[in-house]
């Protein structure tokens, strides 16, 4: 044996055993680990091409993710800390997107999936409330997606996660606008408040709605409402409320979120030096017909600044409803039927400025079916339309027709998500 090999192992283990490992080993705090797994199959129609493929489903939001979290508490001071760590698998890229030719499949293995690391944080807790500090979910996160009492939010959200990369095809041709070479559906639903030089992320809704790096409190509760404020890297400032109880019987819940952005942003011609961000959800849910129903709303807006050179539209609206039943019709578990209906205005952007455009609007239908199996396991199954419009003003858009006369974004996916 190698002598030299066998006393550096030695010494390695000395020195693990001199770390203060043994106070973590004794402490009975609360440690676990927990997540989902949530992949589905879609086939999409783009009006030229079609396609099926398999991926982790609907984003960052509800994509497949593990947690580990612990909590302890800290002696003789009446308050305690804590940790998360969220490792998400993330899906190699989506040849969803090249339009006029059919190919709208996956990466073919050029580019594999890999492992992000979604939230790593600490906080301290006690009287006052509780303090965050790291990568974590700002409290305008998700304000417009979690407040559905039904929970039936894994088969759709009011973000738009599938199609919005597709390109949009007018004909057997790619749509252009404004000189950009591609036009996608998600370009009618981009972000200002996390925009510009972040990317616009092309969602519609929950436009703050990703995990940053930052501090946030959470202020004590105050009986059903719960309050959060937070500032994010760079200078983007939030404050949300809470409020969930029974309203005459029903179920009901409304979150308020309001975020500002005062870095300066960039995104080609368009500059801007603040942009402000406002978002609500509301929903009810009848226990005993199992009827439910929610809505959410986001009115985002800009400052330009000096050195904007476009016409860049400065304020945008987005709305989105479902409504539908849920209530255990089999021996399996609950079941839920649902309907979704979603309205994204003035959100095209950079290619917004081109000359003659007055307004787009990203309208978006679908249908959707859960089955749910106990609490591990739902298959769900939905099908979702989306259409593209610009209007055009007194001085003409060349390119207005060629947009408007593009296919429209129809897919069905299928996915099962695993609790654990």
């Amino acid at each position: 044996m190698n002598k030299s090999k066998l006393l550096k192992g030695a010494g390695l283990v000395a020195l693990t055993a001199m770390l203060p490992l043994s106070q973590a080993a004794a402490d009975t705090g609360n440690w676990g680990i927990s997540g989902w797994i949530n992949q589905g199959m879609t086939y999409v129609d783009d009006g030229v091409g079609s396609d099926i493929i398999s991926y982790a489903d609907n984003g960052n939001t509800l994509g497949s993710r593990v947690i580990l979290n612990g909590s302890t508490d800290l002696p003789n001071s009446g308050l305690t800390a804590g940790f998360t760590l969220a490792i998400e698998p993330l899906q190699g890229a989506l040849g969803i997107g090249t339009a006029g030719t059919g190919t709208l499949g996956l990466d073919d293995g050029q580019n594999p999936d890999t492992l992000n690391v979604l939230e790593h944080n600490v906080h301290i807790a006690g009287s006052f409330g509780k303090i965050t500090l790291g990568q974590q979910s700002m409290p305008t996160d998700n304000i417009a997606v979690l407040e559905d009492p039904s929970l039936t939010l894994w088969a759709s959200i009011s973000p738009i996660f599938r199609g919005n990369g597709t390109l949009i095809n007018s004909g057997t041709t790619v749509a252009t606008m404004g000189g950009a070479a591609d036009t996608s559906f998600g370009d009618f639903a981009n972000c200002y408040t996390f925009g510009g030089l972040r990317g616009n992320l092309g969602i519609g809704i929950d436009c703050n709605g990703a995990v940053l790096d930052g501090i946030r409190y959470d202020l004590p509760a105050f009986g059903p409402v719960t309050v959060a404020v937070g500032y994010a890297n760079d200078d983007i400032y939030d404050i949300a409320a809470k409020w969930k109880g029974d309203l005459g019987g029903l179920k009901a819940s409304v979150a308020l979120g309001y975020a500002i952005n005062q870095s300066n942003q960039a995104d080609g011609a368009n500059s801007w030096d603040e942009a402000e961000n406002f978002q609500m959800q509301a929903g009810l849910m009848d226990p005993g017909t199992g009827i439910f129903g929610s809505i959410a709303y986001q009115h985002e807006s800009v400052d330009l600044n000096a050195a904007n050179t476009s016409v860049l539209q400065d304020d945008t609206d987005a709305y989105w409803l479902k409504v539908g039943i849920k209530k255990a019709f089999n021996s399996l578990g609950d079941t839920s039927f649902a309907f979704q209906y979603g309205s994204y205005n003035d959100q095209y952007g950079t290619v917004q400025a081109a000359a003659g455009v007055g307004g787009s609007e990203l309208e978006r239908i679908g249908f959707e079916v859960n089955q749910y199996f106990g609490s591990r396991l739902i298959v769900y199954g939905v099908w979702e339309n989306l259409e593209a419009n610009v209007d055009a003003v007194a001085a003409g858009c060349a390119t207005c027709a060629n947009l408007n006369a593009g296919d429209d974004y129809n897919h069905f996916t299928t996915g099962l998500t695993f609790f654990f």
